[in-house]
């Protein structure tokens, strides 16, 4: 796929986008909802929306992502990612796994001294200066500059400082807009907070949040479960608020996960149980035939059926089958 790196190389001028009227290019973003609403999974949307040019979020740019995941396990975190990939991106595998870096060693420290602004990962002896980490990227497998960083989360990511802490704040700022400026090329930093237990008072910890970001996104629940990718500050011009968005379970290798249907596209698995439908086939004839397919991923029959019947609920849920169409079909 072509990498269209030529798209974000640094312009002044009109303000430019990493996902059009959601991420601006060349910016911090603060990312923030209370806890398993749903962010990192959103996270993950975001990259794989990065990686394989998509247009579920808006038009994306092609290029890589580098997520620095402290506070997620790296089983999970994977089993999310297949779990994404096999329901939104079955034809797109190879462009996420080749775009998408990931960091599991719970050691990125934003920290200071006498010499400059540094970031040490792996080796904490051997600093290197933002600006040239921006430049360069030298600690990512890959050799060119990411499009995309995502820090999940930022309470995770200060080492022994606290989110209540100003200055530790004001440092995570001053970094990242190092790192954003040692770049040859655009990129844009999504940073991963949680919201206190009021969740109408914002990003839990210091002020600085919600007044030194220049674009705050958050998760928030709306009526009948649905969730909302809500823009809640930016500077500038932007079309719509909010983006729709529901949280979904599935199986990868029989093992429960989650990730995020924006209701605008169907996977293989269920176009092709829509497909069957609208041919006239019963709910179990559809099941069988699908099995036969073998485009399910599952190693057993029962693990399969578990597979099925939520995909079924889904397409009931997203309007593609109704309630009494099921009742005429089973």
């Amino acid at each position: 796929m072509e990498k269209l790196k030529h798209l974000i190389k640094k312009t002044k001028g009109e303000k430019k986008w990493l996902i059009e009227n959601l991420i601006p290019l060349g910016e911090i973003v603060m990312l923030y909802g209370k806890s398993d609403i749903g962010k990192t999974s959103m996270a993950i949307k975001i990259a794989s929306e990065i990686a394989t040019g998509s247009m579920d979020l808006g038009k994306s740019v092609i290029g890589k992502t580098y997520i620095f995941a402290q506070e997620t396990l790296l089983e999970d975190y994977v089993l999310r990612i297949r779990g994404l990939v096999n329901m939104n991106y079955p034809n797109q595998k190879e462009d996420i796994f080749e775009n998408l870096n990931l960091n599991f060693d719970n050691d990125l420290v934003l920290t200071e001294d006498t010499y400059g602004t540094y970031v040490t990962y792996r080796d904490p002896e051997k600093p290197r200066p933002w600006r040239f980490v921006g430049g360069a990227f030298p600690y990512s497998t890959h050799s060119e500059t990411p499009s995309l960083i995502i820090i999940d989360t930022l309470s995770q990511s200060i080492a022994n400082h606290s989110v209540n802490e100003d200055a530790a704040i004001r440092k995570v700022i001053r970094n990242c807009k190092a790192w954003i400026q040692g770049a040859e090329y655009n990129i844009s930093i999504i940073i991963i907070a949680h919201s206190g237990q009021n969740e109408s008072r914002g990003v839990m910890g210091s002020s600085i949040q919600n007044n030194d970001f220049p674009t705050v996104l958050k998760i928030r629940k709306k009526k009948n479960d649905q969730l909302e990718l809500y823009r809640e500050k930016f500077k500038g011009r932007a079309k719509k608020t909010g983006i729709p968005f529901k949280i979904r379970d599935t199986l990868v290798d029989s093992a429960e996960t989650v990730y995020v249907d924006m209701g605008k596209s169907l996977g293989e698995f269920e176009n092709q149980i829509v497909t069957f439908f609208e041919s006239g086939l019963s709910k179990k004839e559809i099941k069988d035939n699908i099995y036969e397919l073998g485009i399910h991923n599952t190693s057993t029959r029962n693990s399969f059926s578990v597979v099925y019947n939520r995909h079924w609920k889904n397409l009931i849920s997203m309007g593609f089958i109704t309630d009494k169409q099921q009742d005429n079909n089973n």
